[in-house]
C-alpha cells in the first residue's frame, strides 16, 4: 500500500512517542503512599462497578533479549513459593481496603512467565482471588503463556486453566525464524508453537491470541512474511503485531542486541506493512494500532460501535473503570488515580509483612488530565474524536479548549496524516499507522518535557 513511502518523511515521523496505555504516561508519575492508594480502594465498593484485576508473575527461566517486561530470572522453586504466599497476602489486604465484594469482569495474568508456576501455585492464587472478589458470570479470564512451558507436560497446565474457567490464552511467538530466535535468545520451534496451539484449540478456549514482534535482529520483510504465513495457517482468533520497543535505558539487557543487526527504519516499516497486508487479506480486521481479530470477535464489534477501550493489558471491550494491579511492578487505575507497586521483592515483602499495601508511585489526575485522557483514548481506539461528544461529556468546546493543539496538528495535517473539521479530528488511512504521533499532539506533558524523550520510537 505504501511501499514507496518517502524515507525522509519516515525518519521524521519515527520519533520517540508514548504508546498511551495510560495518560498521563508513567514517566511523569510521582511518589505516593500506600495510604493514598488505600483511600482510593475504599471508594470502589461505593461505586458498585465491576473490576479488572491484573496479576504480575515476574519469574522467567531465561531472559529474552528483546523483552521490555518486568522480569526476574529464577531457577529456585522456593523463591516462587515465597512470592505466591505474599501475593495471597496482598490480595487479602486489597480486599480488606475495598471493604466490599466488587465483582470481577476481567482477570489477567501476565509476566514474566505465569505458567512457570506449578499447577498448585496457580490454583492457590486463583482461588484466593475468587474468594475475595466474585467472578462475573461473563468474566474474561486470561493468561499470557510461554508455549515452551506447557508443551513439556502435554498440556496439563492448559487443562488446569480450562478447568478453572480461563476463557482466553495468549501465546508469545514473536518470530518463527531460527536465526532471529537465536539472536534474541528465544528458542521456540514452529513445531512447539503449533503443538501448543492445537492443544489450546482442543480444549475449546473462547479465544486464542498469538503475539508477533517486528523489528527484531536479522528480520527481513521476506522472513517476516514467512512467519506471518505460518501463523495464518493456524488462524488464531486474534493476532497482536507489536513493534520491537528498544529501551536499553530501562532494560539494559537489550544492549546485547547489536545495532547493526537491526533492520533499518525503512525495512522495519516495510515488515509492518507486509504483515498488515497479509493479515487483512486473510480476513482479519485491524483493531487499534497493533491488534488484528477475525470478523465477529467482540473486539471487532466494539471497534465498530466505538466502545473499544485501552488499558495496560491492551485493547478491551470490558466495562471496568477500576483496574487493580497485584504483584511487584504491577500498575492499577482506581478512580482518578494511577498506582504502581514497588519493583524490588524485598521491599514488597517488607511492606506486606507490615500490613501495608505495596504502592510507591502513581498519579492523581487533574481535570485537564481527564479531558486529555479521554481524547487520547478515543484516538487510540477509534482513530477519531467527535467534538460534539467531547462537549457533551465535559461541558466545554473542543476547539476552544485545544486551540494550541490545532497548531501542533498542522504539520501532520500537511503530511496527510489527519483531517480536522468542525465535527471531528480524524486520522486518515495513512495517519492510522502513526496514531501515536497524532495522539502526542494532545499530551501536555510530552510537549513540556525538556531533554531527551525516553520513549520507544513510533516505528
Amino acid at each position: 500500500m505504501y511501499e514507496t513511502f518517502d524515507d525522509t518523511l519516515l525518519s521524521r515521523l519515527n520519533e520517540p512517542v508514548p504508546r498511551y496505555t495510560s495518560y498521563p504516561t508513567a514517566p511523569v508519575w510521582e511518589s505516593t503512599t500506600p495510604e493514598v492508594y488505600e483511600r482510593h480502594l475504599s471508594q470502589i465498593a461505593k461505586r458498585s462497578n465491576p473490576l479488572s484485576l491484573y496479576v504480575h508473575i515476574p519469574f522467567c527461566k531465561t531472559m529474552c533479549l528483546f523483552c521490555g517486561c518486568s522480569v526476574i530470572l529464577n531457577r529456585r522453586p522456593e523463591n516462587e513459593e515465597t512470592y505466591v504466599n505474599y501475593l495471597c497476602k496482598e490480595i487479602e489486604l486489597v480486599s480488606a481496603a475495598i471493604g466490599g465484594r466488587a465483582p470481577i469482569c476481567q482477570l489477567h495474568f501476565g509476566g514474566g512467565t505465569p505458567t512457570k508456576l506449578t499447577q498448585d501455585q496457580l490454583e492457590r492464587i486463583f482461588f484466593k482471588i475468587v474468594s475475595a472478589f466474585p467472578l462475573d458470570a461473563h468474566a474474561e479470564i486470561a493468561m499470557e503463556i510461554d508455549p515452551r512451558t506447557v508443551v513439556e507436560d502435554e498440556g496439563a497446565k492448559l487443562k488446569l486453566l480450562k478447568k478453572l474457567g480461563f476463557t482466553r490464552v495468549s501465546f508469545g511467538v514473536q518470530d518463527t525464524n531460527a536465526w532471529v530466535q537465536e539472536a534474541i535468545k528465544r528458542r521456540q520451534s514452529l513445531e512447539v508453537t503449533q503443538k501448543t496451539f492445537r492443544l489450546a484449540q482442543s480444549l475449546e478456549f473462547q479465544g486464542i491470541n498469538l503475539d508477533l514482534i517486528y523489528g527484531l535482529p536479522f528480520q527481513t520483510v521476506a522472513t517476516f512474511r514467512e512467519t506471518v504465513h505460518a501463523i495464518l495457517e493456524m488462524r488464531p482468533d486474534r493476532i497482536a503485531l507489536f513493534s520491537y520497543a528498544k529501551i536499553p535505558w530501562l532494560k539494559p539487557h537489550q544492549k546485547a542486541i547489536k545495532e547493526e543487526t537491526l533492520p533499518s527504519t525503512h525495512e522495519k516499516f516495510g515488515m509492518y506493512l507486509a504483515a498488515r497486508k497479509l493479515l487483512l487479506g486473510a480476513g482479519y480486521v485491524a483493531i487499534g494500532m497493533d491488534h488484528f481479530a477475525l470478523p465477529g470477535d467482540e473486539l471487532v464489534e466494539a471497534f465498530k460501535a466505538k466502545t473499544l477501550r485501552r488499558n495496560f493489558q491492551g485493547y478491551t471491550v470490558l466495562p471496568a473503570d477500576d483496574l487493580i494491579g497485584l504483584g511487584i511492578t504491577s500498575i492499577g487505575s482506581v478512580g482518578d488515580g494511577y498506582f504502581q507497586n514497588v519493583k524490588e521483592l524485598s521491599t514488597y515483602y517488607q511492606l506486606l509483612d507490615e500490613g501495608k499495601l505495596a504502592t510507591f508511585r502513581g498519579k492523581i489526575l487533574s481535570p485537564d488530565d481527564l479531558l486529555r485522557q479521554w481524547v487520547i483514548q478515543r484516538l487510540m481506539c477509534d482513530f477519531a474524536v467527535d467534538k460534539a461528544q467531547f462537549q457533551l461529556k465535559f461541558g466545554t468546546s473542543f476547539d476552544g479548549y485545544f486551540h494550541q493543539e490545532r497548531e501542533r496538528l498542522k504539520p501532520l495535517i500537511d503530511l496527510g496524516l489527519v483531517s480536522v473539521d468542525p465535527v471531528s479530528v480524524r486520522a486518515t488511512a495513512l495517519g492510522i499507522l502513526f496514531i501515536r504521533n497524532i495522539s502526542a499532539c494532545f499530551d501536555r506533558y510530552f510537549h513540556k518535557k525538556e531533554g531527551p524523550r525516553q520513549f520507544s520510537k513510533a516505528i
